[in-house]
């Protein structure tokens, strides 16, 4: 009878550990990005009285004989299905669609994962968890260990766009110029010079579009050689002169876009000298230092990569891109004109001020969700069986994108627990019944041995 009793205490122990359970994920109802753990039970081990016999040529064979002594726990796992996304309209809040983590880093430089989005912009500016544990970021698609640089938006910056000096302009390639608004493709276009009043025969510039600045120039001059036009680099732009009975020139497109890319100037009469836009800009971000012409922050978005946009009280805006080269992430600088300007020359940012990992969330995944540990306060940390960890970012390696303005909901399924916890109520009442059962035979046997 003693063995009924630890048996039927088996079964009460392991289904109160199940109500425990059920007790957890409906507290967490509620609880961002939360995921919800289920209980499953295990038979113990056996009291075998016989093993069982094998037929003889005269006898059948026997059967084990066996009885069990009771239940207990085989394992508490998570649901990590995600579940919906619930608008919350802040661009501070973040959820993944689809599988993934964010990366956090409390105060001792410890890295946690996060599926809980609800972050803030501090005073400094950098995007913190509602514990203050700062949002890494990453200058990669794809790494074996995380950055400990947090995600940062300077508050206040000096920057502006400026044109390229000379020397860097005239060895950058054509098809890499921020101040047109694509190509110049390569083909023809025409200069007509008006000489004492009347018009000349046009003259064809053919060029190449490709090679560097300097080198489109010196086609262009080779066209006009002789014709008293010439043209070179003034103040990031191109610059046409005229010299001696030249009193004006005129531009017309031909198989090139040249004159409507570079938005070539009609001067007026006299001035000799028809200057382009500004085919390139350079831009050097460095800190505000409370200076009046600062730039202050304004606003933040936030793309399916990760990637974030800092928009200032000026239109300005600053970003990164993926260099397809190395996969690194370079600036992007936007002015509030619309004009774009990207590259490793053309935006430098004092260190103390920006990198490109402080623009571009940091997000990850593990082989093996279950072997993660809960710490609390939504973070996981890694355990002996969580495998290798990807560091990677939105909409690569399997993670999901990220989507802001909303956060992950709990994915408790309320019904599913109310079973749960009529189905282990019952089994802790049913296990009382064999306990007490058990005890009656017992204090029967007690009276007997009084007689």
């Amino acid at each position: 009878m003693s063995q009924a009793m630890n048996t039927a205490m088996s079964g009460i122990n392991a289904n109160q550990l199940h109500i425990n359970v059920v007790a957890d994920n409906i507290a967490n109802l509620n609880t961002t990005a939360f995921k919800e753990s289920q209980m499953t039970f295990k038979d113990v081990w056996y009291q075998t009285r016989t093993t069982g016999s094998a037929p003889t040529g005269n006898l059948g064979g026997t059967n084990p004989f066996q009885i069990g002594v009771g239940t207990t726990v085989a394992g508490i796992s998570r649901n990590w299905a995600a579940n919906n996304i619930n608008t919350t309209g802040r661009d501070t809040d973040m959820a993944l669609q689809g599988n993934g983590f964010f990366t956090v880093m409390d105060a001792e430089g410890s890295i946690f994962l996060t599926r809980d989005g609800s972050f803030d912009l501090d005073a400094n500016g950098n995007l913190v968890t509602s514990m203050g544990y700062k949002v890494l970021g990453t200058n990669s698609d794809y790494s074996m260990s995380a950055t400990e640089v947090p995600i940062y938006i300077p508050q206040t910056i000096r920057a502006g766009a400026y044109a390229q000096p000379q020397g860097i302009l005239a060895n950058k390639d054509v098809s890499q110029l921020n101040g047109t608004d694509g190509a110049i493709t390569p083909g023809t276009f025409t200069i007509t010079p008006t000489v004492g009043g009347v018009e000349q025969a046009p003259i064809e510039v053919t060029i190449t579009g490709t090679g560097t600045v300097q080198n489109m120039i010196n086609e262009i001059n080779a066209s006009l050689a002789g014709q008293n036009i010439t043209c070179e680099l003034v103040d990031g732009a191109l610059s046409f002169k005229t010299q001696g009975n030249v009193e004006k020139i005129r531009f017309t497109s031909g198989t090139s876009n040249f004159v409507d890319q570079t938005d070539i100037a009609l001067q007026a009469d006299g001035t000799g000298e028809y200057t382009s836009k500004t085919i390139d800009y350079k831009v050097d971000i460095n800190p505000g230092d409370g200076s009046k012409d600062a730039m202050i922050f304004k606003s933040m978005s936030v793309g399916s990569n990760g990637i974030i946009t800092a928009t200032y009280d000026n239109g300005d805006s600053i970003t990164v891109w993926e260099d397809p080269d190395d996969g690194s992430r370079l600036f992007k600088y936007t002015t509030a004109s619309g004009v774009q300007i990207l590259g490793p020359n053309d935006v430098t940012a004092h260190p103390a001020v920006l990198v490109p990992e402080n623009l571009q969330i940091q997000c990850a995944t593990v082989r093996n969700y279950e072997g993660l540990v809960g710490e609390g306060n939504n973070l996981y940390s890694t355990g002996p069986d969580t495998g290798d960890v990807i560091y990677s970012c939105g909409n690569d390696n399997g993670i999901g994108a990220v989507v802001t303005g909303g956060l992950e909901a709990s994915n408790v399924d309320l019904s599913r627990q109310f079973s749960n916890m009529i189905m282990a109520q019952r089994g802790i009442e049913a296990n009382s019944r064999v306990f007490d059962t058990a005890n009656s035979i017992l204090q029967t046997l007690v009276y007997l041995g009084r007689g």
